[in-house]
Parts: C-alpha cells; sequence; structure tokens
C-alpha cells in the first residue's frame, strides 16, 4: 500500500574509462541512475565521485530531497555549478527512504571516510538493513572504543570496513575484504564502495534479498539496484544482468569483472520486490516484475467471491496494483477503470493537513463519474498496518459515491516484522496480529478473521492472496524466496532471534521502538 510501508534504499555506481569527456559523463549517469531508482527512496539522495585531477580525489555530495531537489535541477546555474565541482569519470550514488536513524541530511549516504593513505579513503552507499545491527554495534563501543555517531547500519559499516583496511600496511583486496565481512554480517546488505585509488566495487549479499544489475552503455560500466535504471541509460535490456548473491562486481578499466567474495548458502529473494516495490519495468533475477504483477492479478480473480454483475468495476490503487488489477479484471470478464487517481505532481509536501484523511486527499483524486453506485473491487498490491487502506475505502464510498467497496490484496496476509531492509520490524504495528490470539501459531486467514478486517477498514469484504498463489505468479521456488513476513520463516540466525523479541514484545504488550535496535 503506498505511504504505508517503505524499502530503504537505491544504489548505483558507474565507471567510465578514461578519456576525452569522460570526467563530465560519469556524474551524469550517477543522476541519470538516481532519477530511475527514485521510487526506492525519496527522502535523501547523494554520490560520491573520484578524479585524480582534484586534490580530493573522493568529494561526496548530498541532501535531503528528491533527486531533482538534490541536484537543484530547477536552478540550471545552481545545477551546472554541482555538475562541474563534483565532475568524475568514477563514482557511486544512493537514493533513501529511512528505516532506521534521522530524517536529516547526516543519515543521507553516501558515507565518506578521508584517510591520508589513498586505498584507506572510502566512500559506501548501502541498501538493505543489518538484523544483527545491535551487537555490531555493542562489540565497538565494548571492545574497541569506538563512538557511534549516527543510528544507521552504514555507519556500523563503515566501522568494520575501516577495520578491515587497517589489519595490513598492504593495499588488500577489495573481494576479500568483504568476505571477510560477509562472515560477520548478518542480513540484507548491497553496498556501493569506491576509494582514492579508483577502485569501483558493489557486492551483493550471500542471501540475496535485493536485486542488483550491472551493464555496459557506450563505454560505460554501470550498476544499478534495479534493471530499469541501466535499461534507461543505454544498457541493452538483453545484457543487463543480475549479480548473483555473494559477487561482487568490479569496476575496472573499461569492464565490469564479476567475482565471487562469498558462498550463497541460500537465496532470499524479497517478495515484496515484485509485489511492490521494484519499478514495474524492472526486471529482478530472470523475472519480469510486470509479468509477476499480472500473474498475481491473475490468481486474485480465482479466488473472487463476489458474483460479478454489470454494477462491478475494478480500480487498482496507483499505482503498483495496476498491472494486478488490470489482469484481474480481464479474467473476471468486468472492466478496469481509474476511479482513484494518483495527483503525480503533489511531490513531498510539509503542507498536508493535520489528518490521514487530508494526506489522501491531497495524494488522491476520485472519479465519482466512474464510482457512483459502483459495486468496486479495489485492487491493492498490499496490507500492512492498514491506516491507509482504511481512509482510501472511506474516500471511494464519501467522495466517490461507490454502492460498495470490497479490497482485494496481491500479497498475502503480512504477519511478521521484517528485519532486511523494509520498514514494519514490530509485531504491534501489523493489522492482523490484532486479530489474531497467537500470530507464532498463524496457518492461513480464515473467512471470519476476513470479515473483522473488513469491517475495521470499512469495506464490504476483504480476499488475500494465497502463498501457493502468490509463488506460482513469481515463478521462483519457494525455497529461493524470503517469506519470512508471511509465515515468520526468517533465512538468518539473527533474523529469528529478532522475531523471538518482537513475539515476546508484542505478547507482553510492550511498546518498544524498531526490533533491531532494542533487541537484548
Amino acid at each position: 500500500m503506498l505511504d504505508d510501508i517503505h524499502e530503504e534504499c537505491g544504489i548505483s555506481a558507474v565507471q567510465i574509462k578514461e578519456g576525452r569527456g569522460s570526467t563530465e559523463k560519469g556524474l551524469f549517469y550517477i543522476y541519470k541512475i538516481l532519477l530511475n531508482l527514485q521510487n526506492r527512496g525519496q527522502l535523501s539522495a547523494g554520490f560520491t565521485t573520484f578524479n585524480k585531477h582534484r586534490p580530493h580525489l573522493l568529494s561526496t555530495y548530498k541532501d535531503i530531497g528528491s533527486v531533482n531537489e538534490v541536484f537543484k535541477t530547477s536552478d540550471r546555474y545552481k545545477s551546472l555549478d554541482i555538475f562541474r565541482k563534483y565532475a568524475g569519470n568514477k563514482g557511486i550514488g544512493h537514493v533513501r527512504y529511512a528505516t532506521c536513524g534521522l530524517d536529516d541530511q547526516t543519515s543521507a549516504q553516501p558515507f565518506e571516510r578521508i584517510h591520508g593513505r589513498k586505498w584507506k579513503w572510502f566512500s559506501l552507499a548501502f541498501n538493505g538493513q543489518i538484523a544483527n545491527y545491535s551487537e555490531l554495534r555493542q562489540v565497538l563501543l565494548d571492545k574497541a572504543e569506538y563512538h557511534i555517531v549516527q543510528n544507521v547500519d552504514t555507519e556500523i559499516i563503515q566501522h568494520y570496513l575501516s577495520r578491515a583496511l587497517n589489519k595490513s600496511n598492504n593495499q588488500p583486496d577489495i573481494k576479500n575484504v568483504f568476505g571477510d565481512l560477509s562472515a560477520q554480517f548478518d542480513g540484507s546488505y548491497n553496498i556501493a564502495f569506491i576509494n582514492a585509488m579508483g577502485e569501483v566495487a558493489v557486492v551483493r549479499d550471500p542471501n540475496g534479498f535485493r536485486p542488483v544489475n550491472y551493464g555496459n552503455a557506450d563505454g560505460a560500466n554501470m550498476v544499478a539496484s534495479e534493471s530499469n535504471a541501466l535499461v534507461n541509460c543505454g544498457v541493452d535490456i538483453y545484457s543487463s544482468k543480475p549479480l548473483e548473491p555473494g559477487q561482487m562486481a568490479y569496476l575496472n578499466d573499461g569492464k565490469v569483472e564479476v567475482k565471487r567474495y562469498a558462498k550463497c548458502k541460500k537465496k532470499s529473494l524479497c517478495m515484496f520486490e515484485y509485489v511492490y516495490f521494484s519499478n514495474v519495468s524492472s526486471v529482478f533475477d530472470d523475472v519480469s516484475v510486470y509479468s509477476a504483477r499480472v500473474r498475481l492479478g491473475q490468481e486474485l480473480a480465482k479466488l473472487e467471491t463476489e458474483k460479478i454483475t454489470q454494477e462491478h468495476v475494478v480500480v487498482p490503487v496507483p499505482d503498483t496494483a495496476k498491472a494486478a488489477g488490470d489482469a484481474m479484471a480481464y479474467e473476471l470478464g468486468i472492466p478496469s477503470k481509474e476511479g482513484l487517481i494518483r495527483n503525480r505532481f503533489v511531490g513531498r509536501t510539509f503542507i498536508e493537513g493535520v489528518s490521514r484523511q487530508d494526506k489522501i486527499s491531497n495524494k488522491y483524486s476520485v472519479l465519482r463519474r466512474v464510482l457512483e453506485n459502483k459495486k468496486v473491487i479495489l485492487v491493492d498490491d498490499s496490507l500492512v498496518r492498514g491506516s491507509t487502506s482504511k481512509q482510501i475505502v472511506r474516500y471511494i464510498k464519501r467522495e466517490g459515491g461507490a454502492k460498495e467497496v470490497h479490497l482485494r490484496l496481491s500479497c498475502p496476509p503480512i504477519i511478521g516484522p521484517c528485519f532486511y531492509g523494509i520498514d514494519m520490524s514490530t509485531i504491534r504495528e501489523l493489522l492482523i496480529p490484532r486479530f489474531m490470539k497467537n500470530p507464532s501459531d498463524f496457518k492461513e486467514i480464515d473467512a471470519e478473521t476476513c470479515e473483522d478486517i473488513a469491517k475495521d477498514l470499512g469495506a464490504d469484504s476483504v480476499i488475500y492472496q494465497t502463498i501457493p498463489g502468490l509463488i506460482r505468479a513469481l515463478k521462483k521456488p519457494e525455497s529461493d524466496l524470503c517469506l519470512a513476513c508471511l509465515n515468520t520463516k526468517y533465512p538468518t540466525p539473527y533474523g529469528n532471534k529478532l522475531y523471538q523479541q518482537a513475539l515476546a514484545d508484542f505478547k507482553s504488550g510492550k511498546k518498544s521502538g524498531r526490533t533491531y535496535e532494542c533487541v537484548r
């Protein structure tokens, strides 16, 4: 559900072989990639570039806001000044949505660490979440007398990376450095790295929770969280390739070298990337996101219990549910219409009104001529906390004049927190556990619970996707997917530990912060 859940970040890396115009092109490609990753984070954006012709071999620029706000594209002269000042033929970039830390410039990425020795001077950008963050942080505080400035995974990664680089007086192999770190990190981590030697590398964690793709266009080597960002920078759609879990993309001398830095013990592709997060035009590990969402809609149609009449109309919630909604409508033989329109040019604003309903009306418009006196089958991608869904159902009935609203979710019921990069880390914040005596005993949702949820939301009925239907739609073996938020089977040791902590907090009624920050 739009505005209900957020994924943490998107990363990019670019390397252009030295030559005429190479320094100007580097930052341009980073900017363009970040624009195409904007769906993964709108809180802040930033980049680090390398240029051997300036005193600051690495130079970082970052700020709060969307990519165009950070690059100041509304002011041509200010924007050109940024592109001139930070020109470089190599660089990394980042867009952020916060699942931890502060929502301010201090937590914006990349994080740069300046050092006199060039191979110890580096910058990094991070997408994911370190599940054993609390433990790693405590090791630094207890044993190494570190001072932690910011409450973010990226700072912890930066310190551990610095320690690894300081173990030897000689420049180490970056592959071996990340290999050693992989034995200490539990969780989801895609990292873009650049040092003052001009080395650029991107690593995908050994479970492969989040997507990473690489490719080449017009002499530029590029890596991005999503394939569509590369394609829109000129990379041929068939030559854009995913990094495998535990692999590193090393950008050097006009080519991308793929190296294995860690063994893949278990693939754990995040199902939410297909359902919600990834751009619909992207391909995640050789499966089209659009096609997956179409199949999710087809699976939903099989579950429909309404006796379809001419009064019924399918209305997808913009924008991520459109493919599923259209496919469902086609299968049911009824129209799919845009009865709910996203106000696309509102953007980020601090003047949204005091109530959630005000925020909904700012972000959406209803088409009464589409909805009035209709039985609306409202298709959405997921239902997490339920607060936004409740207001949309009310909005469609009150302002749209709909006779009935039947909510259909292309994602199965979410019963567990995520500790791998999605902003839902406690059980108490989730909708479904409120209707369950013991979340750990959950098998599948029953009709009575669906009725209770519908009543709570003000909907006439609610139907969820099934886990078997989801797996068929994603065309991936169940063993290759992370379904932890659906079945509480967490793929890493610390994920399981955090879930037990979250479950204990929920049962005791304790209200605490994010589980991975408060684990004991």
